[in-house]
């Protein structure tokens, strides 16, 4: 997407030249998603797209312009995309859990109730893509650099690198504390550097965040599922035993009380989900484990190639500072 001569350029034309990519694409995925909204896939395609052109709005904010009715009708989208996301995950993996017997009755009520539940999200996220689809091809037609900023886009792109990743760099090893910082942040980066991966050889950095999303995004996952199914089994089953099942849940325990035929398969689905979350978090501990020294060098080294050889990956002089 970008040369390694292009980081020569302009910031502005440079991130002119991102944003029309990540908004094109956007448009494509948003249209595959109002054309067949049940598609497989098509509703994570257009949510990754609007996140990519959402993170280089931001970045770019300085340097192109883009008008606020436009950028608000990508962020109303982005924002009821992510509820129904979490519901699309949470059907998917309880649609896959084995259980047998007497269990199978509280799962399929579950199920039941998630896809009622998914199908009225849904519908309320469709509402918003016609004029996020409009906000983007508005902004495709009228986005232009901002002559300001004139500043090479390789240095440019060096001093947010260093800022973020220097958060990530001290933020990884105290995990899962701060879970969803280093989310946001890894999301950040990863966005941030696929424009320039094959440009500066990057793929095996990529590799890693890529891991590492995924391990932190099923942390994610699990523990907004565990918060969430308190109030789906009180939909179920009242209020009170919506209160006893989040206390069971907060002190993870599954409730062991003896309940109509529905319970055993929804007390079985809240030892599954306490189990995914373990499982979640012992995926992301190895992660950080295995590759978080890699990590590290490897968003230095992108600082160095960003920046240039005079400095290190975080803008600090190599050679002897002279007076």
């Amino acid at each position: 997407m970008l040369r390694l001569d292009e980081l020569a350029r302009p910031v502005s034309e440079g991130c002119a030249h991102v944003l029309r990519l990540r908004l094109h694409e956007f448009v494509v995925r948003g249209q595959a998603l109002l054309d067949a909204p049940q598609a497989d896939e098509a509703l994570h395609d257009a949510r990754v797209a609007v996140r990519r052109a959402r993170v280089w709005l931001k970045l770019a904010e300085d340097a192109v312009a883009v008008g606020q009715k436009d950028r608000h009708a990508l962020r109303a989208f982005a924002r009821e995309s992510s509820p129904v996301r979490d519901r699309e995950v949470q059907l998917a993996w309880l649609a896959a859990l084995p259980l047998e017997g007497e269990d199978v009755l509280g799962q399929q009520a579950l199920l039941a109730l998630l896809h009622e539940d998914f199908e009225q999200k849904r519908a309320l996220l469709l509402e918003t893509l016609p004029e996020a689809l409009v906000g983007a091809e508005h902004a495709l037609k009228h986005l232009h650099p901002l002559e300001a900023q004139d500043q090479p886009m390789g240095s440019w792109l060096a001093e947010h690198w260093m800022d973020v990743a220097a958060f990530l760099i001290e933020d990884v090893p105290h995990l899962p504390e701060n879970l969803h910082a280093v989310r946001l942040v890894g999301k950040q980066l990863r966005y941030l550097l696929e424009p320039m991966v094959e440009a500066l050889g990057a793929q095996d950095v990529m590799q890693v965040l890529r891991r590492g999303q995924d391990a932190l995004g099923r942390v994610n996952d699990a523990q907004v599922l565990r918060a969430a199914l308190p109030h789906y089994v009180g939909m179920l089953m009242g209020q009170q035993v919506e209160a006893d099942v989040r206390l069971a849940l907060d002190m993870e325990l599954a409730p062991t009380w003896v309940m109509p035929p529905v319970w055993a398969g929804l007390r079985a689905v809240c030892v599954r989900a306490l189990d995914e979350e373990t499982e979640a978090l012992a995926e992301l501990h190895g992660w950080r484990l295995a590759h978080a020294d890699t990590l590290v060098a490897g968003l230095q080294r992108i600082g160095v190639q960003l920046a240039g050889s005079e400095f290190d990956g975080f803008g600090n002089p190599t050679g002897d500072s002279t007076s």
